[in-house]
């Protein structure tokens, strides 16, 4: 009798219990006790967090002594080495993305001569504070349950159809962002969109037919949907994202020639609407197909909550009035208030709501206000530190010659076909914008780009345009741009998440780029491309 027989016959049997038990042990010990084990030691690193934390400085040492790149200076070849490091800390998570972010602060001002005042400024710049500002709305919409009342409202117009949730919160992103900068419409989004999550994991519960991998597909559809949406619909106009506006200002600097708003929505806009049909289809069919296809007992879901809410309370009014008076003020600024209040910018805006909650007092809560001090625990520092980070690391590039050689290596595709020096202009700027915020990178590149179309005898306005809406579109990193900072923020996607997604749409996006500038821009614009 082997030894599991004889230990059922311990448990349900009359025998010879001294030798049972004897045998019983001796099964103990070959099957593994608990008593027998001491206390798995856990890793400090994961796997790829130590490939991580060698490759990093490895990529460093590479670039810094070993790769040949003429007419780069020491400090310049220093930023490009710090940048490898940095990304791939990044990626692979060596160490919290906040503390690698934190690695321009201590190493830069050694490395190459930018001074440790300038790097450290980064880390405050207007845009950290925008991010602020955000974050504290959303997080009084969450402690006062607002977010809950307006899913619960979406939930009710939409339907039931998980999918038509994910194309309406593309949309509306994507629409918003055309006229609201992509970061600030994204703030707003994301709240709502989380508290639609959390009621469709409840329905599908409720139905039966509830997965973990479900709920995971539907929770970074919906994040992605906001995140992306929001990236795509801002190329659409010139107010939509920064890198448009600053096309605007250097083609009427350079090249003397005014980009009328509308001429640039006729050519944008049906870039932007064939890739955000192409990124909604990749995003439902492709990236997380879902099993479930609607909820059953939505309507009854939804009906039966609100009554369980009840009318709203004072708080959720003070909350949803300081959330419409930021978004009014986002969307009307560049309209309306830059005439009234010269000055006046988005992180203005943000600081003033943000300060709104803080002083006003609760009634439902006595002796509280809309929100406490113990909000600022809750703030997501590491994100902002690792927007900071990017902004830091901007400072190297253009402190040494590093911009300048970047951009310089354009000049060699000089006897290149247009259509290759269009595609490469947009993938430089995709790729550089991974690493810096998409204004420096557009700032950079810019008057590179137009000196080689000057160089080359061909009008500079394809270029430059095919480089801006290059930097506008980047998927791939959570420091590309603010909007990919801000779902990543959420905790419910990782940058292995971002980049995979990522990479297929901005190759999408890289080629109907070129297709749109080389075919559609020239006969918009009423321009010929092949002259300067």
């Amino acid at each position: 009798m082997n030894l599991i027989s004889r230990f059922s016959n311990l448990v349900w049997g009359d025998h010879d219990r001294t030798k049972d038990i004897f045998l019983f042990k001796q099964l103990r010990k070959k099957r593994g006790s608990p008593d027998d084990y001491t206390p798995e030691q856990k890793s400090a690193y994961t796997k790829s967090q130590f490939i991580g934390l060698v490759l990093g400085p490895a990529a460093f040492l590479l670039i810094m002594f070993a790769l040949p790149l003429e007419g780069l200076s020491g400090p310049g070849r220093a930023v490009l080495a710090f940048a490898a490091w940095l990304a791939i800390w990044w990626i692979l998570e060596a160490m919290p993305l906040g503390i690698t972010s934190l690695l321009p602060l201590a190493l830069m001002p050694v490395l190459t001569p930018v001074e440790s005042g300038t790097v450290a400024s980064a880390y405050g710049d207007p845009l950290i504070f925008l991010f602020l500002g955000g974050f504290a709305i959303a997080l009084a919409m969450e402690k006062w349950n607002l977010h809950e009342r307006i899913a619960l409202t979406i939930i009710s117009m939409v339907g039931a159809s998980l999918s038509g949730l994910i194309l309406g919160f593309a949309l509306a992103t994507g629409f918003l962002s055309m006229w609201v900068s992509n970061m600030a419409t994204i703030m707003l989004m994301i709240p709502i969109g989380t508290a639609i999550i959390a009621k469709v994991a409840e329905l599908m519960k409720q139905d039966g037919v509830h997965t973990d991998a479900e709920e995971n597909k539907f929770t970074k559809s919906i994040i992605f949907a906001i995140g992306f949406g929001g990236t795509i619909g801002g190329s659409a106009t010139l107010i939509g994202t920064p890198t448009n506006l600053i096309l605007a200002s250097m083609a009427s600097e350079l090249l003397g020639y005014e980009i009328p708003f509308g001429t640039f929505l006729l050519f944008a806009f049906p870039l932007t609407v064939i890739l955000m049909v192409i990124f909604i289809l990749y995003l439902t069919k492709i990236a997380y197909p879902m099993k479930v296809k609607t909820i059953s007992k939505g309507k009854e879901f939804v009906l039966e909550r609100k009554a369980e809410l009840g009318k709203a309370s004072y708080e959720e009014k003070i909350v949803l009035a300081i959330f419409i008076f930021t978004a009014f003020m986002w969307l009307t600024r560049t309209f309306i208030w830059t005439d009234i209040i010269p000055g006046i910018n988005d992180t203005m805006i943000a600081m003033i709501s943000a300060m709104l909650l803080f002083l006003i007092p609760s009634k439902n809560e006595k002796g509280t206000r809309i929100l406490e001090a113990d909000t600022l625990a809750k703030m997501p520092w590491g994100v902002l530190l690792l927007v900071g980070g990017g902004l830091a690391l901007a400072t190297g590039f253009t402190g040494t010659d590093l911009a300048d050689w970047m951009g310089g290596q354009l000049m060699n595709l000089e006897n290149a076909p247009l259509i290759l020096i269009i595609f490469v202009s947009a993938l430089l700027g995709i790729l550089m914008t991974q690493m810096a915020p998409n204004t420096a990178t557009v700032t950079i590149l810019l008057p590179i780009t137009a000196a080689l179309a000057t160089a080359i005898n061909v009008n500079p306005l394809p270029i430059m345009a095919a480089t801006a809406l290059g930097a506008g579109f980047a998927f791939m990193l959570p420091i590309g741009t603010p909007s990919n900072a801000l779902i990543y923020a959420t905790g419910k996607i990782t940058i292995v998440d971002m980049l995979r997604k990522g990479i297929w749409l901005t190759m999408a996006a890289v080629l109907l780029i070129v297709l749109f500038v080389y075919y559609v821009l020239p006969f918009i614009f009423g321009i010929d491309k092949f002259s300067a």
